[in-house]
């Protein structure tokens, strides 16, 4: 923020003895841990905050921004997450309210990370006109989002189908910021997205939507969308009867020549601050896998398990290696609701059908299976890590079953870096071959509980959860392997 403003500050407009006024727009998973780091760097450079909103996935503290003072201009909400609803919808009223106060010539330092786009989903106005209702409309929003989430979509294909009908995505905040004579739009983004595509962070509030209405229309066939999403949605996308997809900001818009943007975090880094831990510890052999994490949770889960057995063989008696991984796995939710079904497991699939309602929160293709909408002993629950971390274990238990004494110098971390795998406890696991034993102690049935959804049951059994609690970032997933000889 510091090296920013000083670079900017000969072209930052200001009427003497007044500077330019400043607003922060914060949203996301991050955004109360980046409202701190702006706040500080401002109050360095003298620089007051004339206004701002903070739109997180939780109801933010003191704690939250370390504690530092938050200016009475500055406005705090909680959205919905992942799935959007009535207080995303309000969030974005807020945003709304905040653009229509602003003074010209202001300075906007818009602030993103991982939920941007759940947290202050709103629907573009031509698909309120259509519905003719705000809340109708919100519950198309929350219903698309439903859809793609359980179909097993990638993070940059589910983004590229919502930010068409979003309030601010695919850059309209940024034209609505430039319309409200904001002369600079610096933007300072951390990516939850493989490769870090600006268009794809939170549905790329301030950057231009790259795909073609053609390219559009072919993301949303090759999935089979057509005949999956509610008419009224499909008619605003443009896949029902005679209509065009809804239309975005050119990229020659005259906002996105005000757009500075800024990484400031990626999942990359936490790999490597990883592998730098290690090293810090004295473990002399830190391998970090280039490749990021994409995929099948249960099917990645699996082959590490396996990468790890064979690496083990090849350490000689005492030497200790490290394999270091990044990335965001995703687990089918539909597959898994079927294999619940076939088990038996009735209530879940009651849950599941009520997933299937606008107002039901997110699977576990996205993040997690939701708890909620029953009052079933055992809802499907757990997150995209804690699958990975019981398809692990139970390799590593077969490994040793067919006498592979190198199974037990496996131990396996895989978690979410927000601190919050799903809509549990739990950030991830921390698991070996010894897991699934400890279970099956408790009753549990870990290969069935990995089918059906249910791998926080075995996991918990197992004491193996790793419970760290909001962290204040949000670069994806990581994974560290813990081999010795």
């Amino acid at each position: 923020m510091s090296h920013w403003w000083r670079a900017h500050a000969a072209s930052i407009p200001s009427t003497a003895p007044s500077p330019a006024p400043v607003y922060l727009i914060a949203l996301g998973k991050a955004a109360p841990a980046m409202v701190a780091g702006a706040l500080a760097g401002l109050a360095d450079l003298h620089v007051p905050v004339t206004g701002g909103i903070v739109v997180a996935a939780h109801r933010a503290g003191p704690s939250d921004f370390h504690d530092l003072p938050l200016p009475d201009t500055v406005a705090v909400y909680q959205g919905d997450h992942p799935v959007p609803g009535p207080r995303s919808l309000e969030a974005a009223d807020a945003i709304d309210d905040l653009l229509r106060s602003m003074e010209p010539g202001a300075v906007a330092l818009v602030l993103l990370s991982g939920g941007t786009t759940a947290l202050c989903a709103a629907p573009i106005a031509s698909l309120s006109q259509a519905v003719g209702d705000a809340e109708e409309a919100q519950a198309l929003i929350a219903n698309l989002a439903q859809t793609l989430l359980e179909s097993g979509l990638a993070i940059h294909e589910m983004n590229a189908i919502r930010r068409r009908v979003l309030r601010f995505g695919a850059g309209r905040l940024a034209t609505a910021l430039a319309a409200r004579g904001a002369t600079h739009i610096a933007t300072f983004a951390i990516s939850d997205v493989i490769g870090d595509d600006p268009s794809v962070i939170g549905s790329g509030p301030c950057s231009p939507d790259p795909l073609s209405d053609a390219e559009f229309l072919a993301v949303l066939d090759a999935h089979g969308m057509r005949a999956r999403l509610q008419r009224a949605m499909a008619h605003v996308l443009g896949i029902a009867g005679a209509g065009a997809p809804p239309s975005v900001p050119a990229a020659s818009h005259e906002a996105f020549a005000r757009v500075r943007y800024s990484l400031v975090a990626r999942n990359a880094d936490a790999v490597q601050a990883l592998a730098r831990a290690a090293h810090r510890e004295g473990v002399p052999r830190v391998i970090v896998e280039d490749i990021p994490l994409e995929g099948d949770a249960a099917t990645l889960g699996d082959l590490f398990a396996q990468r790890a057995v064979h690496l083990a063989r090849t350490l000689a008696p005492g030497e200790r290696a490290l394999l270091v991984a990044g990335g965001e796995p995703v687990v089918h939710l539909r597959d898994t609701i079927a294999r619940a079904m076939q088990a038996g497991d009735e209530d879940d699939a009651r849950i599941a059908e009520a997933a299937l309602l606008p107002s039901g929160d997110e699977q576990l293709t996205g993040k997690a299976l939701s708890p909620q909408a029953s009052s079933a002993d055992e809802p499907l629950r757990g997150g995209r890590m804690q699958v990975f971390a019981v398809a692990a274990s139970l390799a590593l238990e077969q490994a040793a079953a067919r006498g592979d004494r190198h199974a037990w110098r496996v131990v396996l971390l895989a978690a979410g870096t927000d601190g919050r795998d799903g809509p549990t406890d739990a950030a991830g696991a921390i698991v070996d071959a010894a897991v699934p034993a400890l279970a099956r102690r408790h009753g549990r049935v870990p290969e069935r509980d990995l089918l059906t959804g249910h791998t926080w049951f075995s996991l918990d059994a197992a004491d193996a959860l790793l419970r760290t609690g909001p962290t204040g970032t949000n670069v994806m997933d990581v994974v560290a392997i813990l081999v010795s000889g």
